[in-house]
């Protein structure tokens, strides 16, 4: 029971100090890439490079662990799921790699060069993800703002997920090197913030939102 309780109590220092851990490494992150050479600057941050591998892992491992929060009685589990996956997916870039070009972009809609059949299932897939995505916002919206004023850990490390995720895209393409290591890094510490969020959940971790708060 000793060594229960220590093992329990390892745990919960970990999670209620995953948010500093997770920023201390996107600093760090940024820090060590940027003092690197040119090359190994690119080689590190690049399309399939090592940052992103790992941000990969990271998705893969929150989209377990959202699996398991529905089986574990959340309702809103399978929701978490579908999200992470679909992030996960736009991380290995699957929005251009079976389509005449990235449907993220306007112009895959409005080009002659892109086949009228490929746009009408692209544009059903991308609506139903939309409508999911509202859905899931609006029930959940209220519960995750009440969860915010409590000042629950979970709710906390989940919208450093969302702020990560807009700033990350509000930088997105941009030509210098600097941003790009900012970039990678901080898109890196996304699915980190979402799988500690749910590691706070009861059942899951040690403390979390509770699972009537979001039924």
């Amino acid at each position: 029971m000793m060594h229960r309780q220590k093992r329990d109590d390892g745990k919960s220092v970990l999670l209620e100090n995953s948010l500093l851990l997770i920023y201390l490494t996107v600093f760090l992150l940024i820090t060590l890439i940027s003092i690197q050479d040119n090359f190994l600057t690119r080689f590190l941050i690049r399309e399939n490079g090592p940052v992103e591998t790992f941000t990969v892992i990271g998705y893969f491992l929150a989209f377990i662990v959202a699996v398991k929060m529905q089986l574990k009685g959340y309702n809103f589990g399978a929701g978490v799921a579908v999200i992470i996956m679909t992030m996960g997916l736009r991380e290995l870039d699957f929005h251009d790699r079976f389509t005449t070009m990235g449907i993220m972009k306007s112009r895959f809609y409005l080009s002659d060069s892109v086949p009228l059949q490929e746009k009408l299932v692209v544009s059903v897939l991308v609506l139903f993800l939309l409508c999911f995505l509202a859905a899931f916002i609006k029930k959940f919206y209220h519960p995750f703002l009440s969860a915010l004023r409590t000042g629950n850990t979970a709710a906390i490390l989940a919208l450093q997920g969302i702020i990560f995720t807009i700033i990350s895209k509000l930088i997105d393409s941009t030509p210098f090197l600097f941003a790009q290591i900012v970039e990678e890094s901080m898109e890196f510490a996304i699915p980190y913030f979402f799988l500690a969020a749910m590691l706070h959940l009861p059942g899951m971790g040690r403390e979390g939102l509770g699972v009537s708060s979001l039924n």
